[in-house]
């Protein structure tokens, strides 16, 4: 599929303004999204590249994610130090960031040299998508379509990505075994959420939503976050392997974010209080 798109009505992003690629599906009836979730981004996807809008924190945490994203990679390639800080071993990798939005992490990722397909359920939030990568000719290599992971006909993909989104699909067990089971055997497989933890319900809900009213209230319900032990376990269960969770330390009042390890010492978790990030791999 995504040679195809990158050759047909998709190159370079897609021609947005001609409407929907004959790749789009109708995800509206899709298993892993609710019409509530897709009405919710669609108000605001016109925000989603406003660094100071409803998605600032995404902005915020982006950095951050694409660049532990691109250290474990390395590492899983045993690169020499100096070769590890070329993009030589990371070009023609191929990509998939489901749940992609505005193509935040899309665009990151593609100018690491990686051949992306960027996948969401919310038309608006892919056209957008597409309109803003059209603005750089660089990003030849980036490509997006309206669909949910299972509607995705396409396998086999190097690297599977899924940043903020578990946390807002229905059925949380499906959506990570559609996550898999786009990877090929051995494929790494990355995904971010947030911990469903006091302080969670305090960085991610009450500071954005109620306080600093950076966020729209509603967007996120906390008894849809995810223990990291929990989404470990619906990994192993779908035949894929946790290697690495580390904490994404969000500081909202500051709009800092920085990468924390799982445990300090004898203190189990107190990284991953909040936000984190798991890679995990397909088995083979």
């Amino acid at each position: 599929m995504l040679s195809a798109i990158r050759s047909g009505s998709l190159r370079l992003a897609g021609r947005a303004a001609r409407g929907l690629s004959s790749f789009d599906v109708e995800t509206r009836n899709s298993r892993s999204v609710t019409a509530s979730e897709l009405d919710k981004f669609a108000r605001d996807s016109a925000s989603w590249w406003d660094t100071e809008g409803p998605f600032k924190y995404l902005h915020t945490m982006n950095r951050t994610r694409t660049q532990f994203i691109r250290s474990h990679l390395a590492d899983l390639s045993r690169l020499p130090p100096k070769e590890a800080l070329g993009r030589d071993w990371i070009r023609g990798r191929r990509v998939v960031d489901i749940g992609c939005g505005g193509g935040l992490a899309s665009e990151s990722l593609a100018r690491l040299g990686m051949h992306v397909l960027g996948v969401d359920a919310a038309r608006e939030s892919i056209e957008i998508a597409r309109t803003h990568a059209q603005r750089d000719p660089a990003l030849r290599d980036l490509a997006y379509v309206q669909s949910t992971a299972e509607q995705l006909g396409e396998r086999g993909f190097d690297v599977v990505v899924s940043l903020e989104v578990i946390e807002h699909v229905a059925d949380p067990m499906g959506f990570v075994k559609s996550l898999v089971d786009l990877a090929r055997p051995g494929a790494s497989i990355f995904i971010s959420t947030m911990n469903r933890t006091p302080l969670a319900a305090i960085v991610d809900i009450l500071v954005p939503e109620y306080l600093l009213n950076v966020v729209p209230r509603g967007t996120h319900d906390y008894r849809k976050f995810v223990k990291p032990e929990e989404l470990s376990q619906m990994l192993q269960a779908v035949g894929a392997e946790t290697l690495d969770t580390r904490g994404l330390v969000l500081d909202p009042i500051n709009n800092q974010c920085r990468l924390a390890d799982r445990d300090l010492g004898l203190l189990r978790n107190v990284g991953v209080q909040a936000n984190y990030i798991l890679a995990a791999r397909k088995k083979h």
